[in-house]
């Protein structure tokens, strides 16, 4: 009766946890890899994030077969079921081309400023990164201008951190209720590290000019990296207690963010001009 009953437990077991893994390569419609493609499956934690090379593995439960979205910036995103993706894992995704807006700043020179922490505090906390999840995202919002020009982004990895090199992927959005909404690049922004300490992003290359926003979010995820020799890997980015829910955290593309007490030990350099000193056309 006992060796019965345990093997009504090991069935059980293997039932519950089976799963299938699913891998492909995502591309564009000239047949060109898309690297650092987000993949997830609504209201589920199931998500992965495409390679350098656009290669993908995904692991699915069987119980589950909920839509799977291919997003990647410039493209539009696509959406299969899991039956679908088991007969090919392949991936064709269609350009996406966005109209936009000619902005012609005024002769005015535009004013510069840091916006968030300037320094990182004695007492700090931090939400470490999963090695193992390339498709968690952590960040923050800032408050900014009518019109404003990013130029860096800086953040400040916890001194603990140990890595031969991290890649990290940094992600842009707009705001709507609190959260971040639509992204606002066309173009991946990756950034490779080999230090801790404070980091920063040149953002200047990317013109990214924003025009009556009062805020964006900016998310970091990290996307690979090479662990020292014999040594565990670990990566988080300093944090600060704070009255203000400013701590931004989701598990995957397609999953629900959340909001916590503190702020990361992040900066944005910008140019700007408020409302009164622009003279925009359109």
């Amino acid at each position: 009766m006992y060796k019965l009953f345990s093997l009504v437990l090991i069935f059980i077991s293997v039932n519950v946890y089976a799963q299938t893994t699913i891998k492909g390569i995502i591309k564009n419609q000239d047949n060109e890899p898309i690297p650092y493609c987000s993949i997830g499956m609504k209201n589920a934690t199931i998500g992965t994030i495409s390679d350098e090379n656009g290669n993908y593995k995904l692991s699915i439960p069987d119980s589950l077969n909920n839509e799977i979205v291919f997003s990647a910036l410039g493209h539009t995103e696509k959406r299969q079921y899991k039956n679908e993706l088991i007969k090919n894992g392949n991936i064709i995704l269609d350009y996406h081309s966005t109209a936009l807006k000619a902005v012609v700043i005024s002769h005015k020179k535009m004013k510069e400023k840091l916006i968030g922490q300037k320094s990182r505090p004695m007492l700090t906390f931090s939400k470490m990164f999963n090695q193992n999840v390339s498709t968690i995202e952590q960040g923050n919002i800032f408050d900014i201008d009518p019109k404003t020009r990013l130029k860096s982004y800086s953040f400040y990895i916890i001194p603990s951190s140990k890595y031969q090199q991290i890649t990290l992927k940094l992600n842009i959005y707009g705001v709507e209720n609190n959260i971040p909404s639509n992204t606002l690049l066309n173009q991946n922004i990756i950034y490779t590290i080999t230090t801790t300490g404070w980091q920063k992003v040149d953002l200047s290359q990317y013109n990214l000019v924003f025009n009556n926003l009062k805020q964006i979010a900016i998310t970091l995820q990290l996307v690979d990296y090479k662990p020292l020799d014999h040594v565990d890997f670990v990566f988080g980015v300093s944090a600060k207690k704070s009255l203000s829910k400013n701590l931004l955290f989701r598990y995957q593309s397609q999953g629900t963010w959340e909001k916590n007490d503190g702020v990361f030990i992040t900066n944005l350099e910008v140019a700007y001009l408020k409302n009164n000193e622009s003279n925009e056309q359109q």
